[in-house]
């Protein structure tokens, strides 16, 4: 599966956010932009995006940004991908002239149907486990 670079960006937004969910401190957009390479004018219109679908909120001021509104065990990839791809479930098939295509249509269907449903298994908060176990630990001295 490909993601554009959208969605990745809204991925590793929402990634950045869940990280910093139980500290109940904003993270500031400019943060998660240098953090990760995002462009940061793309980046805050991303965040509009999952701002008006209920995914984050803002704050404003010097000590403002941006928190996930719902534990992210509670938010999949799924939710993310909904809000910046829409419903990518094909309706039509290209040449749709032809017998055969209600097949591929079906099949298309059903591919989707089986992303859909593995990404909604996908929350937020493993992944940020995932990435911390692949880290390692940290040594200070």
């Amino acid at each position: 599966m490909l993601l554009n670079a959208k969605t990745e960006y809204a991925c590793l937004a929402m990634l950045e956010l869940a990280q910093h969910f139980e500290s109940g401190e904003p993270v500031r957009g400019r943060r998660i932009a240098e953090q990760h390479g995002i462009p940061s004018p793309f980046l805050v219109q991303i965040l509009q995006e999952l701002k008006r679908a209920g995914l984050v909120s803002s704050t404003r001021g010097a000590a403002g940004g941006y928190r996930l509104n719902r534990p992210p065990q509670e938010v999949t990839l799924a939710d993310v991908l909904e809000v910046v791809e829409g419903n990518t479930e094909p309706a039509t098939c290209a040449s749709a002239s032809s017998p055969l295509a209600p097949v591929l249509l079906e099949v298309c269907q059903e591919l989707t149907a089986a992303r859909r449903a593995r990404l909604s298994e996908i929350s937020l908060a493993s992944l940020v486990d995932q990435a911390t176990a692949k880290a390692g630990p940290m040594w200070y001295i």
